[in-house]
């Protein structure tokens, strides 16, 4: 007769399988959004906004399906840490009741809701199933069906709705700029911030004599401190570390939620940073990235 495998063991190793397994999809959906990018950088290139426009918003919602792997990973780590807690708990009344502060009530509420908006991820599925029948199915009742202990966060994250303009006017300058291709909402951007600039120093006559000062002192640090001999480096988030600065820095990823952030750097340590902006070809083939890859390899 086959020995019946505990509840415990069943339960961590369905969570982490579905750690592997939400890993593996979110590099394989960044690297399709990447693809996606590159398609919106050739409409924009011959002309076709409006194009761009519609792949954009579909390029965003599968951004933010993506921010709704990673956030589904972090619970399931969250679960497989504490498997001896989750386990130790009798019924929803203890779990509500003692696992609030823990994160436990919150994680296991999200894996179950989310599942849904996963269907891709199996291993979630299973893991679903086991919690339904530690819990009861009244329990997955509350949850499916009125959302009942929800996080927002997943809820915003796994409710389909038309990105908002300005998001996908954000997403499209970046676009631009990473690909080095026109878009009209980029010029009126550049128009608008060099009216601000000269508005500003119109505002400031009274202080040239100092800032020309100031900025004579600058110019001559810069001349004997090159970008090449900062300590430090910022690249994006899937470059390769700069072995010829002590430090490197990486960006954050560029999701829905950060799009329109910039990089923010203590003014302490300004003149250490050396900012390494991304820029890409719109019409280089997988295959002449697949060769760069390997000659960067052969160094």
């Amino acid at each position: 007769m086959a020995t019946q495998i505990p509840f415990n063991i069943k339960l961590k190793t369905t969570l982490k399988m579905c750690i592997q397994r939400l890993r593996y999809t979110q590099e394989k959906q960044q690297s399709l959004a990447k693809k996606s990018r590159r398609d919106a950088a050739k409409l924009l290139a011959e002309g076709k906004e409006q194009k761009a426009h519609y792949r954009v918003e579909s390029l965003i919602n599968d951004d933010i399906h993506i921010e709704l792997l990673e956030i589904l990973e972090l619970y399931c780590e969250l679960l497989h840490a504490r498997i001896a807690i989750l386990n130790s708990i009798v019924d929803e009344a203890d779990l509500i009741e003692n696992h609030v502060d823990d994160g436990i009530n919150e994680a296991v509420r999200a894996v179950v809701y989310a599942t849904l908006h996963a269907a891709e991820i199996k291993e979630l599925q299973q893991a679903k199933d086991l919690i339904t029948h530690k819990f009861g199915l009244d329990f997955l009742r509350a949850i499916v069906e009125d959302k009942i202990g929800v996080p927002e966060k997943i809820l915003t994250k796994c409710s389909p709705r038309l990105p908002k303009e300005e998001l996908v006017e954000l997403y499209l300058s970046e676009i631009a700029r990473t690909y080095e291709v026109p878009y009209s909402k980029l010029r009126e951007e550049s128009e608008d911030e060099d009216n601000d600039e000269s508005t500003s120093s119109e505002g400031d006559e009274g202080g040239i004599g100092e800032e020309i000062t100031n900025l004579k002192d600058e110019t001559s640090v810069n001349t004997h401190d090159s970008d090449d001999n900062k300590p430090i480096v910022a690249v994006e988030s899937d470059a390769i570390d700069d072995k010829s600065h002590p430090i490197t820095v990486k960006k954050p990823r560029k999701n829905s939620d950060t799009v329109g952030a910039k990089l923010k750097i203590p003014d302490d340590i300004k003149r250490d940073v050396k900012i390494v902006t991304k820029k890409e070809k719109v019409f280089d083939t997988d295959l002449d990235e697949l060769k760069k890859r390997f000659a960067a390899l052969r160094r």
